[in-house]
C-alpha cells in the first residue's frame, strides 16, 4: 500500500492497560463491593440472631435459678442463702441480679452494675401457681460472648479474602480467554496500518469475536481490491493519457520538421488524438464533481422518452463508427420524473457508450422504458461478451474493468479510463434513483436506471 503511514498504532498496554487487565479489575471491584455488602448483611443477621439466642438462653437460666430460690424464699430468714445463689448467679452473668418481694420490694440483690447498654430480664419465682417474687436481672447487652462474634467476623472477613483472590483470577483467565480474538484483530490491525494488506484476523468459532473478524477481514479484502484496482488503474490511465499525447506529440513534430504536410487530414488526426486526451481529462473531473458532497442539482420535470431518443441520436456516430445499432424502443406510458436533466443525461450517455463500445460489429443496443407503480426504469441492453457473475457486483467501482479482454483494446481504440459507470451511479444516485446489472444470457448484459416517478 503507498502513500504516508497515519503514524504507528500505539498498543493497548500504553493506554492504560490490557481489556483483559481492566476487565478484571472491574470485576474485582464488583465483587469486592459485593462481599462487602453480603458480609455486613450476614454479620447484622448472626449477630441480631446470636443476641436473640443469648436472650434466651439468659431467659432460661434465670428461670432455673428462679425456681431453685423456691425453697430458700419459703424458709424464714431467706437472704443469706438467697444471697450466696445469688452471688453465683450474678458472677456468671456478669451483671446485677435482684430478688424482689410480691410487693416490688428488695429483697435481696448481688452483683455490680456494668458498664454500657444493659438488658433488663425478669422472671417470676412461683410454687403451687402463687407467685413468692420476682427475679430480676441487668446485664451488659451482648457482653455474653464477644469472642464468638470476633472470630465469626475473622472467619467472615478470611473467607472473603480466598473468594476474592479466587474470582479475580478466574476473571483474569476468563477475560484472557474472552479477549484472545480480539488481540488477533489488534494484531492485524496494526498490520494492516503497516501496509501489510495480507493481514487477517482469526475470530473466535462463534458469537461477537468472529463477527469483528469476518468484519475486518471483509474491510481488509474490499482494501486489499481497491489497492489492487487503483494501481491496475494507475497503469491503465497513465495509457490512457500517454497514448493520445504520444499520438498527437509525434504529428505535430511530423508536421514541423516537414516530414507530412499541415494539411487538414493531419490536423484532423491531432484533433482527434487532443479530444481523446482531453475525454480522459474530463471523465477524472466528472467523477470528482459526481463525487463531491452535496452534489448540486437543477431539478425539473423530464420526459424521459424525449430524453432517451436525445442521447441515442448524440451517440449515433460512436454506434455508425463501431457498426453497432441503436434502437429506441417506445414507451407505452407516460414517463415523467422530476430530477437534474443534464445529470441524468450524463449518466444515460456514459452507459449507452459503454454498451456501444462493447457490442460487436453489426450488433444492437437497445433502450427500453418501463413503469412501475413507485418508479420510470431505463434498460440498456448490449449484446456484448457479457460480464462474469463474480465481476456483477464490482461494475460500479472506480477503475474497475470487469474483463481485462473486454477492456482491451479493439479496433484500435481504448476502451476508455474505467471511471464512466462510476459516474452514471453517482448522478443516478444523487437524484434519487438507483442502479444496477445483471448478465441476461451467456452474451449480453442489461443495466437498469430505476428513477423516481412524478405523478
Amino acid at each position: 500500500m503507498t502513500g504516508e503511514s497515519a503514524g504507528p498504532l500505539t498498543p493497548a498496554s500504553s493506554r492504560g492497560g490490557s481489556l483483559a487487565w481492566r476487565l478484571g479489575l472491574l470485576l474485582g471491584g464488583i465483587v469486592v463491593a459485593v462481599l462487602l455488602l453480603i458480609g455486613l448483611v450476614v454479620n447484622r443477621v448472626v449477630s441480631s440472631g446470636y443476641q436473640s439466642v443469648l436472650a434466651v438462653q439468659q431467659q432460661e437460666r434465670l428461670q432455673t435459678a428462679a425456681d431453685a430460690l423456691v425453697d430458700s424464699i419459703s424458709r424464714p430468714a431467706p437472704v443469706p442463702r438467697v444471697r450466696a445463689q445469688l452471688q453465683r448467679l450474678a458472677t456468671s452473668l456478669g451483671g446485677v441480679v435482684t430478688v424482689l418481694g410480691p410487693n416490688g420490694r428488695v429483697i435481696v440483690a448481688a452483683g455490680q452494675r456494668p458498664s454500657g447498654d444493659l438488658v433488663s430480664l425478669d422472671v417470676p419465682i412461683s410454687a403451687d401457681g402463687q407467685q413468692l417474687g420476682t427475679l430480676h436481672a441487668d446485664l451488659p447487652a451482648g457482653v455474653a460472648d464477644r469472642g464468638f462474634l470476633r472470630l465469626f467476623n475473622l472467619t467472615l472477613v478470611g473467607a472473603g479474602l480466598v473468594s476474592l483472590i479466587g474470582i479475580v483470577l478466574l476473571a483474569l483467565y476468563g477475560t484472557s480467554r474472552l479477549t484472545r480474538p480480539l488481540r488477533t484483530v489488534v494484531d492485524a490491525a496494526h498490520r494492516l496500518g503497516s501496509g501489510d494488506l495480507t493481514a487477517r484476523a482469526r475470530g473466535g468459532p462463534d458469537g461477537e469475536s468472529a463477527e469483528l473478524a469476518d468484519a475486518f477481514n471483509s474491510m481488509a479484502d474490499r482494501l486489499q481490491r481497491s489497492e489492487s484496482l487503483r494501481r491496475r488503474a494507475a497503469s491503465d490511465m497513465a495509457h490512457d493519457l500517454a497514448t493520445p499525447a504520444t499520438v498527437l506529440e509525434s504529428q505535430l513534430q511530423a508536421m514541423i520538421d516537414g516530414v507530412v504536410p499541415a494539411d487538414r487530414e493531419q490536423l484532423e488526426a491531432a484533433r482527434s488524438a487532443a479530444g481523446a486526451l482531453g475525454s480522459v481529462i474530463g471523465q477524472m473531473g466528472e467523477l470528482a464533481s459526481a463525487e463531491s458532497a452535496p452534489l448540486q442539482r437543477r431539478v425539473e420535470r423530464v420526459e424521459l422518452t424525449q430524453l432517451v431518443g436525445e442521447v441515442a441520436r448524440s451517440l449515433e456516430g460512436l454506434a455508425r463508427e463501431r457498426g453497432v445499432a441503436l434502437i429506441v424502443e417506445p414507451a407505452a406510458a407516460t414517463t415523467s420524473v422530476w430530477l437534474d436533466r443534464d445529470q441524468l443525461a450524463r449518466a444515460l450517455r456514459n452507459v449507452v457508450t459503454n454498451a456501444a463500445q462493447h457490442t460487436p460489429a453489426d450488433g444492437a443496443v437497445r433502450l427500453s422504458l418501463a413503469t412501475t407503480p413507485d418508479a420510470v426504469q431505463v434498460r440498456v441492453m448490449d449484446a456484448g461478451p457479457g460480464i462474469a457473475p463474480e465481476d456483477l457486483p464490482h461494475v460500479f467501482e472506480r477503475f474497475y474493468r470487469a474483463d481485462r479482454a473486454r477492456s482491451a483494446e479493439e479496433n484500435g481504440s481504448r476502451q476508455g479510463s474505467g471511471i464512466g459507470l462510476t459516474i452514471a451511479r453517482e448522478l443516478v444516485t444523487a437524484n434519487g434513483g438507483r442502479i444496477s446489472v445483471e448478465r441476461t444470457s451467456a452474451a449480453g448484459t442489461t443495466f437498469l436506471m430505476e428513477l423516481p416517478r412524478s405523478d
